[in-house]
């Protein structure tokens, strides 16, 4: 069953507070305070460089709500979180939609609005993910460590934030601001696909759009496209790290879409490895869910390109996301494009990798 409530609450962050490990050793989180005023009821500057308690032994302010963020996972094997960052996300389509939605809560079900979906949403470079514990001694080392940055900035930007996760059954909040797909067998149940949890700021004075999304170490980093169960056994820490080293590159990665021509329908794809790969019974699809098998006899060679066309996988001039799938059906890679990156359909978009 996928999780309840869910959808999208646009709102201004206003304070947030964090759970050291000797306040909760085991579920803490950061709490982001926020009203979906308009305009924002900002309090003064002093308030917007450090965190602040609440004034009551519980975790609610008055006249504001409240995003319950995890900040480390109730797995006693696994308990770190992974983090990932995309300070680019204005490249992505999703935000040509965002910009119009009026502040408060939307359930997606109610508005012609999609959700996130890590697995097929290409957010962000899979591989750029770091894998953290929740508090230890040390600088940068720890999610309080990276996502209080995060949470000053946008306070000091009068940013808006796009918060996707489940409101609270009290309406005063929102919760599962995290991959909700994926997930250990106690969990299964919340399974589902494009519903899953984060957090996008975009900063009108910046004119920058910064998307900070989360998952457990211990989900799955691939799910099925009907439930959202695991697929297969590799987790995000099987792909990001094992024993504090970096993984060798892996079916993740191994084929990248380098460039594409959104106009002409052709595609670029790169071999990142060292050895050739076989596209038989490959494909690449669109948002849409439209299809183009990939030639059964192709090839590429090691640290080689190939172009592709895809006559059945069309690009939209609005944005488009972009995912390559291997013969056992999972991800391989995946790219997205904003509208602005079409520049009148004659040339091609290349993304860095």
């Amino acid at each position: 069953m996928p999780v309840q409530n869910y959808g999208v609450w646009k709102a201004h962050p206003v304070q947030y507070t964090v759970e050291h490990a000797h306040q909760d050793p085991r579920t803490p989180h950061l709490s982001l305070y926020f009203t979906s005023d308009d305009p924002p009821a900002h309090p003064s500057t002093e308030h917007h460089h450090h965190p602040h308690h609440p004034p009551t032994k519980t975790k609610e302010i008055p006249s504001l709500n409240r995003a319950a963020i995890n900040i480390k996972s109730g797995d006693r094997e696994e308990s770190r979180l992974v983090y990932w960052v995309n300070e680019t996300l204005s490249d992505h389509h999703i935000t040509d939609s965002l910009t119009n939605l009026p502040y408060g809560f939307q359930s997606l079900d109610e508005i012609d609005h999609e959700g996130l979906d890590y697995i097929r949403g290409n957010l962000f470079n899979v591989h750029s993910g770091r894998i953290l514990p929740h508090d230890v001694q040390g600088p940068n080392n720890d999610m309080i460590d990276v996502l209080e940055p995060r949470m000053q900035w946008a306070i000091e930007q009068h940013a808006d934030v796009y918060l996707f996760g489940s409101r609270f059954n009290f309406g005063n909040g929102i919760h599962n601001i995290h991959m909700n797909q994926g997930n250990i067998p106690s969990f299964q149940h919340d399974d589902g696909v494009w519903q899953d949890g984060g957090m996008i700021f975009h900063s009108p004075r910046e004119g920058k759009w910064v998307g900070v999304f989360l998952a457990f170490a211990s989900q799955a980093a691939h799910t099925d496209d009907e439930e959202g169960h695991a697929l297969g056994v590799s987790t995000w820490a099987d792909i990001l790290e094992r024993g504090g080293k970096k993984k060798r590159r892996g079916v993740e990665d191994a084929v990248a879409i380098v460039e594409v021509n959104v106009d002409l329908r052709r595609h670029r794809l790169g071999n990142r490895s060292t050895h050739p790969v076989s596209l038989k019974d490959w494909r690449i699809h669109n948002s849409e869910g439209q299809v183009q098998e990939l030639p059964q006899s192709a090839v590429i060679e090691p640290r080689a390109m190939m172009e592709f066309e895809a006559p059945m996988c069309p690009l939209s001039d609005h944005g488009d996301t972009i995912t390559l799938l291997n013969g056992e059906g999972l991800k391989v890679h995946g790219v997205s494009y904003s509208a602005q990156q079409v520049k009148g359909h004659l040339q091609p978009i290349s993304f860095v990798h």
